[in-house]
């Protein structure tokens, strides 16, 4: 069975029962072009041989072409501004847009500055303490103290999905308030990782040089073996036992690569849909260690430049790895290293193991030159215009450069004449005619007739299709339910946590293979008081293994959990799980009310009946502590879920207060078809920090089978705060 809790996370997915190296690669977005564009936008920065922007370019300097074939440029917009991000920058062209052509919207920057001057995202990624600590040195180095910013700019870090630390806006100060707040995530854990697996290689060296003290060969090994034999028995089982324990940390690298992989891929995502509404250039300023472009992040990462590409945003990744004095090709050299010494070893002892651990290591090290960190933060750069940086620590001409290309851009538009929106990527080259020049642009758009949001995977479509189609459908029982948690760090901070039995799925058998497979999508799809999309988040789950293991997947769960960062409003919040093999799902729909912060009143969670608690051996840090974090104690909700009176005496509660907490009065209310069956006053545990969680216990043994409400009150003088959960008991 699956753990449901990875490091630093608070309830990732779960697929209970079923190995996680058995689930395939998620499909390619195939999302990017709707049959109602007649004209395919593309925003291009030209510059010279030595970096600096070319700002003279006129409309017939310009060639496009689209999968190799010549298309005419329809209409051309050169842009000049002045001022950015950061500091001014001086040009020498008056600071107005020249347009030349007849686009369909010209860009008109001193009308209306804020209505075209675009919009910057500065992305933060999980970062070590040290990354992070350089990164906001950085940035905080280039942004003025205070002053209006010419874009408007929005902060955003990468905590098990994205949060929203500052929203667009010009205020420097504020921006700058963001940028400091973010919290490096846990890297201390994956050094450690680093530092035993330095150990245990150079212990695997001496043990070997032990085996074979003369170097020479076959021969040298055979008298050591007649002499020693006890000793090098003892220093057979010390290499197995090191190499044991090396398996196991590459194995939880692996692991831990892919989730934080994914949720970067979410983050950026809703970044990149954020993006989407706004006029005028779009950037992302993305601070990471890497990217990796494994098999089942690939195509993640391609969505990623997709949705990008088709918003116009343009993506500048800053390794933060290489802000380090540390080379970043060290861990790449430590494993060539590695299988040098292996194989070496190998042939001068006349053993040639093809299996173990000869292959693994060789696997390694292509694994490490696969996932570099650069590899998948140079394509998401240079596939959608913009540039990678790496291996500097003064990133003063980087932040320029990303202030120049918003300042100064072209804006080109071509009628494509492949009309037949078949799904298949276009490809879009642009030339200038100067020599010496460089361009950058996007570097194509997929096309598809069917109109679907941002950065949706292939498996979302049917699952949207079935929730739009009406009434809701409901195939087989799931349980999904939201949580607002006020924190004054995070007013808007909303866990969202969907249930599935696996045994409701429908599971297809390859006897030929004997083998299983399913086939399951949850997709959360979130809408504001207007009716409107703000956030879909979502996540495939492809089940498969032996067929002999197939009653054990059968007895799994799958539990969906992300935080969501809403702002203040009443939202509508879309749930549905789709099984692919039965073409049926089942959906619910609830609503949310994220109340707007006030830190000098009282602020209440949702109450939470509580599941099951599971105690963790590495909670997080103080003060990072996810909403359904109660010490050490991992607390998994009820959804809705009926409770047997058999299998529980007691029902778990819990929700957390916030702000001022002198002279309230907290009490308890059960109530049923709303008349009071019991009320009684509730006592607190003390707390000095922001908040204070209560978790306790109500007693359900004596209660007859009935749907209950469970009602906490807090009275803060003549204000009243109530929270209410129903349940329902069963003989």
């Amino acid at each position: 069975m699956m753990k449901a809790v990875a490091a630093g996370v608070a309830l990732s997915m779960v697929v209970v029962g079923v190995p996680s190296a058995q689930r395939a690669a998620p499909q390619r977005d195939s999302s990017t072009l709707s049959s109602t564009v007649t004209a395919v936008l593309v925003d291009v920065v030209v510059r010279d041989r030595n970096g600096r922007p070319v700002l003279d370019l006129d409309a017939g300097d310009f060639s496009v072409a689209e999968d190799g074939v010549p298309h005419k440029v329809e209409s051309f917009t050169r842009i000049s501004r002045g001022a950015g991000i950061g500091v001014s920058v001086a040009w020498r062209t008056p600071g107005t847009t020249v347009v030349d052509g007849s686009p369909a919207s010209p860009v008109n920057a001193a009308s209306d500055p804020l209505q075209s001057e675009g919009a910057t995202a500065i992305v933060f990624d999980q970062l070590s303490s040290e990354s992070l600590r350089l990164a906001q040195k950085a940035t905080l180095g280039y942004i003025p103290m205070s002053g209006e910013a010419s874009v408007r700019v929005g902060v955003f870090s990468n905590e098990m999905g994205i949060r929203v630390l500052q929203g667009f806006t010009t205020d420097r100060a504020l921006i700058r308030r963001a940028v400091a707040s973010v919290l490096p995530t846990g890297a201390t854990a994956g050094e450690q990782k680093v530092e035993r697996t330095d150990d245990l290689q150079a212990r695997r060296r001496d043990l070997y040089a032990q085996d074979d003290p003369t170097g020479g060969g076959a021969s040298a090994n055979t008298q050591a073996l007649a002499q020693n034999a006890s000793a090098i028995g003892l220093r057979e089982t010390e290499l197995r036992m090191i190499q044991t324990e090396l398996n196991m940390i590459r194995a939880m690298e692996h692991l831990d690569r892919e989730n934080r992989g994914y949720d970067t891929a979410l983050t950026l995502l809703g970044v990149i849909r954020t993006l989407a509404s706004y006029p005028g250039r779009k950037t992302i300023v993305f601070f990471s260690e890497g990217l990796p472009v494994s098999p089942v992040l690939s195509a993640r990462l391609d969505s990623i430049i997709e949705a990008a590409n088709r918003s116009n945003v343009t993506a500048y990744a800053i390794d933060a790895n290489g802000l380090r004095t540390k080379s970043t090709s060290t861990a790449l050299q430590k494993e060539v290293d590695a299988f040098a010494e292996e194989r070496f070893r190998q042939l001068s002892s006349g053993v040639d193991r093809g299996d173990q651990p000869m292959m693994k290591e060789m696997e390694r090290v292509e694994d490490t030159l696969r996932l570099d960190s650069r590899t998948g933060l140079a394509r998401l750069a240079g596939d959608t215009g913009g540039i990678l940086v790496e291996q500097s620590n003064d990133l003063s001409s980087a932040f320029r450069r990303i202030d120049e290309d918003s300042q100064f851009h072209y804006l080109l538009t071509y009628a494509p004449k492949n009309t037949v929106f078949d799904g298949a990527f276009r490809s879009i080259q642009v030339k200038v005619r100067r020599p010496g020049s460089q361009v950058f642009a996007r570097k194509g758009y997929r096309a598809i007739r069917t109109s679907v949001a941002t950065g949706a995977g292939n498996y979302e479509a049917p699952a949207l299709a079935l929730l739009d189609r009406g009434p809701l459908p409901n195939a087989f029982p799931i349980h999904a339910a939201s949580f607002s948690f006020p924190d004054p760090v995070r007013p808007g901070l909303t866990p969202v946590i969907v249930h599935l039995a696996t045994n409701r799925l429908h599971f297809q058998v390859n006897d030929r293979r004997a083998s299983y497979a399913a086939d399951a999508a949850i997709v959360v799809r979130v809408r504001d008081g207007e009716g409107r999309e703000v956030q879909k988040i979502s996540q495939q789950y492809l089940l498969a293994g032996d067929v002999k293991d197939l009653d054990a997947a059968k007895r799994g769960e799958i539990l969906f959990y992300r935080e969501l960062d809403l702002p203040v409003g009443v939202y509508t919040i879309e749930s549905v799980v789709f099984d692919a093999n039965a073409a049926a799902g089942s959906a619910r729909v609830s609503t949310l009310t994220v109340p707007r912060p006030d830190p000098a009143s009282l602020g209440m969670s949702s109450l939470v009946l509580v599941r099951r608690v599971e105690e963790v051996s590495d909670p997080p840090r103080a003060g990072s502590e996810p909403p359904l974090y109660v010490g050490r104690s991992l607390l998994y909700p009820n959804l809705g879920e009926p409770i047997a009176k058999s299998a529980a005496s007691e029902l778990p509660f819990y929700f957390a207060l916030y702000g001022p907490r002198d002279g309230i009065a907290p009490r308890v209310q059960l109530l049923q078809n709303g008349r009071a069956l019991a009320d009684a006053p509730l006592s607190l545990p003390a707390s000095s920090g922001p908040r204070v969680q209560h978790v306790g216990r109500l007693p359900v043994a004596s209660l007859p089978a009935g749907t209950y409400e469970l009602r906490i009150s807090v009275k803060d003088g003549s204000r009243e705060i109530s929270r209410s959960a129903f349940f329902t008991i069963q003989e």
